[in-house]
């Protein structure tokens, strides 16, 4: 497991931060949960069954596993789903932790959307 580069992670938490601020009037948050969509990839090597599970553990559901094995470095595409409190310091955190976690089973966090956002 390659670790997270303090470059990597300021353009993580930067990519974050504009996705929450385009989607959230600082004026009122969102006090409701909105279902948001997890999306990771994983080369050949990469563990996805391990991956998976460790998301489910979590109580994210599955909405998608594509196989593409023509990619070298994205042949397992894998969107889970979990509510979350749009809030920017969870989102952050979230984002903290689902790169760790795929870090782990040599996978690539890509990120999040609103669900059905594409």
């Amino acid at each position: 497991m390659r670790p997270e580069s303090d470059a990597e992670r300021a353009a993580r938490h930067a990519a974050t931060v504009a996705a929450y601020r385009a989607l959230v009037d600082h004026g009122g948050p969102p006090r409701e949960p909105l279902v948001l969509e997890q999306h990771f990839f994983t080369g050949e090597a990469g563990d996805i069954d391990g991956l998976t599970a460790a998301l489910t553990e979590r109580g994210f559901r599955v909405e998608s596993l594509s196989y593409d094995p023509g990619s070298t470095d994205r042949t397992w595409r894998l969107v889970v789903v979990r509510l979350e409190l749009l809030d920017e310091v969870r989102l952050l955190a979230l984002s903290d932790e689902l790169d760790a976690l795929a870090r782990q089973f040599d996978g690539v966090y890509d990120g999040w959307l609103t669900h059905g956002d594409q």
